[in-house]
């Protein structure tokens, strides 16, 4: 096939050969343009739709870049070839594979790539002492470009690039002419460097050029006057003095250096370097070795037992590629038997793949294919009769079988010995029922299907099969019932979601709109949205899940399927060993043992070494298992885990606020774990908050429907149970629903120190267990989950909400007597007014938080809260009054070590001692603030001191020192998503860069912060508002 060449150093072209290829609209090419510059890479819709549309796409994006991909791959498979013909993985092959797209293309098909080389091949050269060897690869470089790279081509993506390539372009062109002049050419240097820096003049690097070149033809004063006239232009234009480099080389002329006039130079020229990884191999397996084939003797049967290939086969391209190369691919070292083996839970596709590779790869075992399925997950198929099977295909007469399962496995090595032989194992049980089916010669290969990892199959190269990614399971969707069906892109996504992108689920709810052209996507979706349902409805013909499941389901022991029903249980996205030997009720080791028992066998996944968790149809499977016998011993898992993670929250909870007194005010039922330091109780949580907010949203849903159980019972029997006791009351494990709700708003409240920078699960589980509270009818859990909930609105800077939720939670909690929550109910309540502007109101409910925490013993708290005021005075314009709290508190014995305490002392401190005008003072104590944020991982104080100190350094004369501080600051500020910080750091940046002379840029700052704090409504949008129409930052502002 002719060679494919594409061109993006100019107007952008595509030849096969001598023939070119139509690349279609520009947006086609905007497509084709990030394929070709990620070379080796899988490139992904939603990066496609970016690079052609950045945040403003379409509605049909999706649609529209697949349309583009399909016509693309039309074009590039050439116009006698169908689209997606052709070798895997070969030149020019466009692939859909897990994620995204793929094009294979050669480093020197594409002009942009070939530079790449050329340019790296030169840097080697010049390093290696060959200078005109580098001087010709640069030249040969410079020629590949026709004008400004991707030129018509649309998009941000084409920009970006376009921008790079033309830099590339100047640097290369800087190299080329640096060894010009070390090389004698400096004097046909000069015209050439003289056009360049009337088209570029600010790139300092030609002005460097033409000082050496004209230096070099002996014309110094003009070297010289070239930098005056360089340094005129920097000053006045931009307003800085020319860098080093250019005023060292000034100095060196003025003194004459005779190392400027020396010959060619060994040393090398600095060159642009590519970074491009280099293009991954592999491919299509390739076809039968006529030749190796004749070294074969070819049997007189030549078996073909393979079932059909899946004509819907989708994905799986990796996969596909890594067996095919086990199979057939070159080996090094002793030519043996060639093993592959794949293992994944029941529905994954394990079967579909192995059959698609064995078709793929069947031409190069000329002596046939034979296939057995070993019904691993259920009435196993017994090695000797698979024997007999496969040695009567290799025409051995029944009556010529030996006896035993020995006598049958060694005539089958014999019978294969010198024969190229494909040995299609599907659904192994275990390693002893595949080992007597192997063949002994080198030349055969064997494909393993199997629930369970093979590990003791060796020299197999195993695969590990998940189930798809979200494109493929699309894929084979519009496969089977058509892609008009699917132009609904969202709804095909959640149709395959609740699938949970498994094959076999995915395949069976195709067939049923299939069988079914008058139902849209949204009605299969709504019967499998009630989970109790879903695995019912995932069943068409003799394709079932609940059957595929009930295989392995049965293969468990009594101990392993209570363990896989107990994790099942619990609503998390995986599981960790300490969790699950509580929620099992044995120790860790042996919950270990449990948990990669059954990962072995597919009913577990293990995402990360540590954690544990089923498939979400799995999920489903077992809980309808719990349903039908287990609900005791489930409930009591659940019970006995929530005891746990509150005890163990309560442990980190202490540490990350020390001197607390939280334990006093928590229901502890069980003991946790304890930790040395902080950062350690940082990293539980870190580990254990999804499990936390899962199980915290489970208890409150489980109550709400225990509370309406119980009220549609009262209705039925006049408030009089049948039996005067709960229905579970006979199982001594379980605990009523509203004592578990207490326990998870409990659980909550111990985690809330750590959720100030994910504020989005602690509001969405504090507003599940808010209804859970108001349907027991307990003011108790009421209030603190009020409280939980409108803290999570105050960290979003959701202001009245927050202030609704908070002024209620008070309210409460003064009725039930709940004086912990109540004084941090009032310390929210004076950030809320602080926030608003209302700084006097702020200091009253600051006063009376502090009162009620002398009342409780809290010093923590009363220090925190002292703080807290001392920054509304500084509002309020009582900075002096501030600084006075500040010293106070850091006096007391408490906050002398180092912890968050001191380190929140210190930032108010330094903030009031700004606010005062001591700026070199409140650069001292900000910076030890910093340095203590930084030792104890609070990325989000941390942030909030950089920029108190950037402005600090910014009074003090040292924007330059200021700047990289308030950059980063900002940088962290919107990592975390905090949005009025963000808006904070933004007007300090802003004043940094208009200290920097960076107007403009300073400008666009405000720009930000004010469409921040206007979107808040908060009232710093008023005051950037009016420094914008100002046309300045107030820089005298705190």
């Amino acid at each position: 096939m002719d060679e494919l060449r594409f061109c993006v150093l100019g107007r952008m072209l595509a030849s096969r050969g001598a023939v070119p290829l139509s690349l279609g609209s520009p947006q086609q090419r905007a497509i084709l343009t990030v394929l070709l510059l990620t070379p080796g890479h899988t490139v992904g819709t939603p990066n496609l739709i970016d690079a052609l549309w950045a945040e403003d796409p379409p509605s049909n994006a999706r649609a529209t870049v697949r349309t583009y991909v399909w016509r693309l791959r039309r074009s590039l498979a050439g116009a006698s070839a169908e689209a997606g013909a052709g070798p895997v993985g070969g030149p020019g092959r466009l692939d859909s594979v897990p994620g995204g797209y793929h094009l294979a293309v050669t480093p020197d098909s594409v002009d942009a790539l070939r530079a790449e080389r050329l340019v790296a091949d030169a840097g080697r050269a010049s390093a290696s002492g060959e200078p005109v060897r580098a001087r010709r690869l640069l030249g040969e470089a410079l020629a590949l470009w026709q004008g400004e790279p991707l030129v018509g081509i649309p998009g941000p993506y084409a920009a970006r690039q376009r921008s790079r390539l033309e830099d590339l372009r100047l640097t290369v062109l800087e190299a080329r002419l640096a060894l010009d002049i070390e090389l004698g050419r400096a004097g046909l240097c000069v015209s050439e460097l003289t056009a360049l820096i009337q088209e570029h003049p600010f790139r300092e690097r030609l002005h460097e050029l033409q000082m050496r070149a004209l230096f070099r033809a002996g014309r110094q004063s003009e070297a010289l006057e070239v930098f005056q006239e360089a340094r005129r232009l920097l000053v006045g234009e931009l307003g800085v003095e020319p860098g080093p480099d250019l005023t060292a080389l000034h100095g060196r002329i003025l003194e004459g250096d005779p190392a400027l006039t020396a010959g060619a130079t060994t040393a090398g020229v600095a060159l642009l370097a590519s970074d491009r990884p280099e293009r991954a191999s592999g491919g299509a397996p390739p076809g039968p070795d006529a030749d190796r084939a004749q070294e074969w003797p070819t049997p007189a049967l030549r078996p073909a037992q393979l079932p059909p290939d899946d004509q819907d086969f989708t994905g799986r391209e990796e996969p596909v590629r890594v067996l095919c190369a086990a199979l057939v691919g070159e080996v090094s070292g002793r030519d043996t038997i060639r093993i592959g083996a794949v293992a994944g839970m029941g529905g994954v596709g394990k079967t579909a793949l192995a059959v698609h590779v064995a078709h793929l790869v069947k031409e190069a075992f000329p002596a046939g294919q034979l296939y057995a399925d070993l019904r691993g997950g259920g009435d196993r198929s017994e090695p000797e009769a698979v024997l007999g099977s496969f040695l009567a295909a290799l025409g051995v007469p029944a009556a010529d079988l030996p006896d035993g399962l020995a006598a049958k496995s060694a005539l089958f090595r014999s019978r294969t010995d010198g024969r190229r032989l494909l040995v299609v194992l599907d659904n192994a049980a275990d390693i002893a029922q595949v080992r007597p089916l192997l063949p002994g010669a080198a030349g055969c290969a064997v494909l393993v299907t199997s629930r369970a990892w093979l590990a003791e199959l060796a020299g197999a190269r195993q695969v590990g099969l998940s189930v798809f990614a979200p494109a493929e399971a699309q894929d084979l969707l519009a496969r089977m019932i058509g892609a008009e069906r699917v132009a609904e892109e969202s709804t095909a996504l959640e149709l395959v979601r609740a699938c949970g992108y498994l094959p076999l689920a995915v395949r069976i709810v195709a067939a049923r709109l299939a069988a079914r052209p008058g139902w849209t996507l949204r009605a299969m979706l709504d019967r499998l949205g009630d989970e109790r349902r879903r695995i019912d409805e995932l069943k068409v013909g003799d394709l079932a899940v609940q059957a595929t499941f009930e295989l392995g389901y049965h293969q468990l022991t009594p101990t392993q399927a209570r363990a896989f029903r107990l994790v099942a249980s619990v609503d998390c996205p995986d599981l960790g060993v300490t969790a699950a030997a509580v929620l099992f009720g044995t120790d860790e080791p042996r919950a270990d043992e449990l948990l990669e028992s059954l990962a072995d066998v597919a009913m577990l996944d293990s995402p990360v070494a540590g954690r544990y968790r089923p498939h979400d149809l799995l999920r489903a499977f077992a809980r309808r298992k719990s349903e039908a016998g287990h609900a005791a011993e489930v409930s009591a898992g659940r019970a006995r885990l929530l005891d746990f993670l509150l005890a163990t929250a309560c442990a980190a909870f202490e540490r990350a606020v020390p001197g607390d007194p939280i334990r006093g005010s928590l229901d502890l039922r069980a003991h946790g774990l304890s930790f040395p330091d902080a950062e350690t109780a940082r990293a539980w949580v870190a580990a254990e908050t999804e499990t936390v907010l899962g199980l915290v949203t489970q208890t409150a849903g489980a109550a709400t429907a225990a509370a309406r159980a119980a009220g549609q019972a009262d209705r039925a029997t006049d408030g009089r149970h049948p039996d005067g006791q709960h229905p579970d009351g006979e199982h001594p494990d379980v605990r009523h629903p509203d004592g578990e709700l207490r326990t998870a708003v409990d659980l909550l409240l111990a985690l809330s120190p750590f959720n100030r920078g994910a504020w989005q699960g602690q509001w969405s589980a504090a507003g599940a267990l808010l209804r859970a509270a108001e349907q027991q009818a307990d003011p108790w859990a009421e209030g603190r989950a009020r409280f939980l909930q409108g803290n999570a609105a105050l960290a979003a800077a959701r202001l009245d909400e927050a202030e609704r939720l908070v002024r209620q939670a008070a309210e409460v909690c003064l009725r039930t007597g709940d004086t912990v929550i109540l004084r941090q109910a009032m310390n929210d309540l004076g950030m809320l007014a602080q926030y608003r502007g209302h700084h006097e109101e702020a200091i009253r409910c600051y006063e009376e938080a502090v009162r009620l925490a002398r009342a409780l013993g809290h010093e923590s708290g009363e220090s925190s809260t002292v703080l807290n005021a001392a920054v509304a005075r500084v509002r309020a314009g009582q900075p002096a009054e501030a600084v006075r709290a500040c010293l106070t508190e850091l006096a007391k014995p408490r906050l002398r070590a180092p912890g968050a305490g001191r380190a929140q002392a210190l930032y108010v401190l330094g903030f009031s001692l700004h606010a005062c005008g001591r700026f070199a003072e409140a650069v001292d104590r900000l910076g030890e603030a910093l340095r203590l944020w930084t030792e104890l991982d609070q990325t989000g104080w941390a942030a909030a001191t950089r920029y108190r100190l950037a402005d600090s350094l910014r009074a003090l004369g040292r924007a330059d020192e200021a700047l990289p501080l308030a950059t980063e600051a900002v940088h962290a500020c919107q990592a975390a998503g905090s949005e009025r910080e963000s808006g904070q750091a933004l007007m300090v940046l802003a004043r940094v860069r208009w200290a920097l002379g960076r107007r403009t840029e300073a400008l666009g700052c405000l720009e930000r912060a004010h469409q921040l704090f206007a979107r808040l409504g908060l009232p710093e949008a008023r005051a950037v508002a009016a420094q914008l129409a100002a046309g300045a930052p107030d820089l005298g502002a705190n």
